[in-house]
């Protein structure tokens, strides 16, 4: 007989429980627990994907509830504005819907501060889209319906957006015509707007936009009294000029502390508390290697930095003079490095057939008199692993041109910047000394705020002098201004 062994149900183990049949501690009595808790557990496992279910189609009623809103509030928009462009419609909706179609422009005060900054903006010609929205706006002024708040609206998101974000994107939007494209504002800051709005803070609000830098003021000053001479063919570089300069100098903060490197002017200047404590003519990358426009912060100070030779330039500068002469690697104190350490003789390779992209090591240069980064490097974030640093070639700074590195900025001055940054770490000139004799790399961590802003201006207005540099990288181009309506503009910043 083939024995089979037979589960019993839980109903029956249940009934034999009942009758006393089963004691705790037998198997069955075991096995009807263990049964038991595990329909328990069905159970809750039943209830918790019930929740999940209940949630999802709540959620999912939630965003159909809002998609209606939203197609309303666009609907009733829509009667307001008819087919009239916007840049942000479901934006507009949304806002306005919220506030019942009241008007959000009450302020005067804050309404002529906007298109004052709007149109100085749009004067450095770099969105034909926001010269179309002033327009907009201009047109339709005056009439006192909604239609004319919410156009305003429309242009102040594109500002919101412009203003908040400039900083990060100036290497992009700055430096190219037409090169911004407007965004939809962060969140936070549309709620800190209408919210200041609703308090009647609106007047602060667009001024906080702005910059407190006295040469983006002043600067701005000369481009204003620029149209309101009145613009002539002649004269719309020289108004696009200072224009868009002024919008590069807005990036900056006042010039209280930290590192400030103009690129076009070769010069670094170091402030502490609004005193220029050192400064120092520069050494910026050369038209095919840009200096970017970048903010950063200061990290450390390397004293006897080696130098690992980045594959741009293997490829470029030192592959072909080691194919002439092999021995360049160790008269320039080269190391080659592979994947697991060793060093690797140069006249081993072959040079003739290798590039950068087929170079399998690493090239490191150690710390010496000759060494590419000389005694200091002065390091902080950078995408572009950009930083500043001393050079053997010190020759080069009697050059009046100037742009001839790879990208990073030589310093003239970079023991007296060592001296100065070591001592707020905590360093004695002796110490400092000491290390460099040693040629034995060392870090130092920089404990003070130091921010490094490396910026291009070439033209600004300083205390009524009126200051111009050669644009080395080409940036100043006359771009085409042929859609700017220059009477709009004079009318708003008379």
């Amino acid at each position: 007989m083939n024995r089979k062994c037979v589960k019993p149900s839980l109903f029956f183990l249940g009934m034999l429980s009942y009758s006393g049949l089963l004691q705790a501690d037998t198997p069955a009595m075991v096995g009807l627990q263990f049964a038991q808790n595990s329909l328990m557990v069905l159970d809750k496992n039943d209830a918790g994907l019930a929740t999940q279910q209940l949630a999802l189609e709540t959620r999912a009623e939630e965003a159909r509830l809002a998609e209606e809103k939203q197609q309303q509030a666009e609907q009733a928009l829509a009667e307001h504005i008819g087919e009239t462009p916007l840049q942000f419609i479901p934006l507009i909706a949304k806002i306005y819907a919220e506030n019942n179609f009241a008007p959000l422009w009450t302020d005067v005060q804050a309404k002529q501060q906007f298109l004052h900054d709007y149109a100085l903006m749009v004067a450095a010609g770099i969105s034909k889209r926001s010269a179309e929205a002033l327009n907009a706006a201009h047109r339709i002024a005056g009439n006192g319906a909604l239609i004319e708040d919410i156009l305003l609206t429309d242009a102040f998101l594109d500002y919101l957006y412009y203003a908040n974000n400039v900083q990060r994107s100036a290497q992009k939007w700055l430096y190219s015509e037409n090169s911004y494209k407007a965004g939809k504002p962060d969140e936070n800051q549309i709620a800190a707007w209408l919210s200041a709005v609703k308090n009647n803070d609106h007047l602060a609000f667009v001024k906080n936009l702005s910059s407190d830098n006295p040469l983006f003021q002043q600067t701005l000053d000369r481009v204003k009294a620029l149209i309101a001479k009145g613009v002539e063919k002649n004269k719309t570089t020289e108004l696009h000029r200072f224009a868009i300069n002024a919008q590069r100098l807005r990036i900056l903060p006042a010039f209280e502390n930290g590192i400030f490197v103009n690129i076009p002017s070769y010069q670094l200047t170091y402030y502490r508390n609004g005193e220029a404590v050192l400064t120092s003519r520069v050494i910026v990358g050369k038209p095919e290697r840009k200096t970017p426009v970048m903010f950063s912060r200061l990290s450390n100070v390397v004293v006897n930095p080696p130098w690992n030779a980045p594959t741009r330039l293997i490829n470029e500068d030192i592959i072909p003079k080691v194919r002439k002469d092999p021995s360049y690697i160790y008269r320039n104190g080269y190391t080659i490095i592979d994947s697991k350490g060793n060093t690797i003789d140069p006249y081993t390779i072959d040079w003739e057939n290798m590039t950068a992209n087929k170079f399998p090591y690493h090239l490191r240069q150690a710390p010496s008199d000759n060494s590419a980064l000389g005694n200091y490097k002065f390091n902080m974030p950078s995408s572009d692993a950009i930083y500043l640093h001393d050079t053997p070639k010190r020759n080069l700074f009697a050059n009046k041109k100037r742009d001839l590195s790879s990208g990073c900025v030589r310093v003239e001055k970079s023991d007296q910047l060592a001296t100065i940054l070591l001592k707020e770490a905590g360093w004695s000139d002796e110490r400092k000394q000491n290390v460099l004799k040693s040629r034995k790399t060392t870090s130092a961590s920089i404990k003070s705020d130091n921010p490094v802003f490396l910026y291009y201006v070439t033209a600004w207005v300083d205390k009524d002098q009126v200051h111009t540099l050669p644009d080395i990288y080409g940036y100043d181009k006359a771009a085409n201004l042929s859609y700017i309506d220059w009477n709009v503009l004079k009318h708003y910043v008379q």
